[in-house]
């Protein structure tokens, strides 16, 4: 694929890969994650283990004890819950610094996006390709960081200070016009 003349770009990101933005982007995602569903289920758990405890404390008898049961049942799946998301984040750091060491063997964390009117370009050691702005699914704002989600669920992301080329701020804007998408905005730490 031959590339377009980068002066004709609207904006330009440079962006370095590492681990601190691996986690930062993590961090994100499984905010977005617990965002999208986890939360709720927790939450339905939690609050079935306190109805049914408080219907064997009201009934009694039989139908007490099989509520009380039920109840046991949803606590043990929001403590199971509760370790799953713990475990994933813990293991999650550990993956991300084993893939990061050997995509450092690979000299593969330098990237280049080039914003045109009509599409962006990805430019990496092992990457060349023109995407265009209707592939776009998402477009997130992860305090410091841009995050666009074409379908197909490749993920592109970014620190707002990489721009070489424009502002963050425009181009914030210029995203969202162009995907006809609103900007999402999670907040890590």
């Amino acid at each position: 694929m031959e590339l377009r003349n980068e002066k004709d770009a609207r904006f330009i990101i440079r962006h370095h890969v590492t681990e601190e933005k691996l986690l930062h982007l993590e961090k994100g995602v499984r905010k977005l994650g617990f965002q999208s569903g986890g939360k709720r289920i927790m939450s339905i758990f939690l609050g079935l283990f306190l109805l049914c405890m408080a219907a064997k404390v009201v009934i009694g008898g039989t139908i007490g004890d099989a509520l009380m049961m039920i109840g046991i049942l949803c606590a043990m799946g929001f403590v199971f819950g509760t370790y799953a998301l713990l475990k994933g984040w813990l293991d999650a750091k550990k993956q991300i610094h084993l893939q990061f060491e050997a995509g450092k063997m690979e000299d593969n964390y330098q990237w280049e996006y080039r914003f045109y009117e009509d599409g962006y370009e990805v430019i990496g050691k092992n990457e060349k390709s023109r995407v265009q702005y209707k592939n776009v699914g998402r477009l997130i704002d992860m305090s410091g960081m841009y995050v666009l989600v074409e379908r197909g669920n490749v993920v592109r992301y970014f620190m707002k200070d990489d721009a070489v080329q424009g502002n963050s701020a425009e181009l914030a804007g210029f995203l969202t016009e162009k995907c006809h998408l609103p900007m999402e905005q999670i907040a890590v730490r």
